[in-house]
């Protein structure tokens, strides 16, 4: 049998850490102190080198290798769509959900397509608005057959919505908000049987709502 190739390799690397005193990382490979010790001996590194007996192993975090491929194989696609996320008032918690994406770079994700980043609590929908949303909401998910499993292309349904009703002043993160607040409190999908039934949950819904943002307003003014 000839040497093994990971052996040569591993060992190289070894002594190029020991020359340059980074003793830690050779032990963080797995070698004792007192192997350290002997390593350089010529007798010892000559066994290492040829030996056919493979002593190093290498291993690989699947997991860390799929995100490294992920991010750097980043579409294009994927890129106009966060632009258009981002454009159209996406938060940070939105963007670190679908994306992957840390604070810093959508901070300058946003520099770079001169977007502000959003302050503060966002006004609450009004009646008609909310209603508004809803109408669309449920038009384009009817229309683009969407699974609710299927939450990236929610998203792309909510971000058909905002550019709809941009002119309203309505942005992307009160959309999505209002979108998730329907389906856990199962609002959506529409109870077609009982449309009455519906519209009470919509309505109550709704004030509550505004309850919660009347309360948050007292609450800041107290403060």
């Amino acid at each position: 049998m000839s040497k093994s190739p990971i052996n040569e390799a591993v060992l190289s690397q070894i002594l190029n850490l020991m020359r340059n005193g980074q003793l830690n990382r050779c032990i963080e490979m797995g070698l004792a102190p007192e192997v350290l010790g002997q390593i350089q001996h010529p007798t010892i590194m000559s066994l290492l080198l040829n030996t056919p007996v493979t002593w190093a192993k290498v291993s690989i975090d699947e997991a860390i290798v799929m995100k490294l491929i992920s991010g750097a194989a980043r579409s294009e696609e994927e890129m106009r769509l966060i632009e258009r996320a981002i454009r159209l008032g996406a938060t940070t918690n939105l963007l670190n959900k679908f994306f992957g994406l840390s604070p810093q770079e959508i901070a300058l994700q946003r520099a770079v397509i001169g977007v502000k980043t959003p302050r503060g609590r966002w006004p609450e929908l009004s009646e008609d608005q909310d209603h508004l949303v809803w109408h669309r909401w449920v038009h384009l998910m009817e229309e683009n057959q969407v699974d609710l499993k299927d939450s990236l292309a929610m998203l792309d349904v909510a971000m058909l919505v905002a550019e709809e009703l941009i002119t309203d002043g309505l942005t992307l993160a009160q959309i999505w908000h209002r979108i998730t607040s329907w389906i856990s409190q199962g609002v959506y999908p529409p109870n077609k049987e009982n449309p009455w039934r519906h519209s009470a949950q919509m309505l109550l819904l709704h004030e509550q709502q505004q309850v919660v943002a009347v309360t948050s307003e007292e609450g800041d003014e107290a403060r």
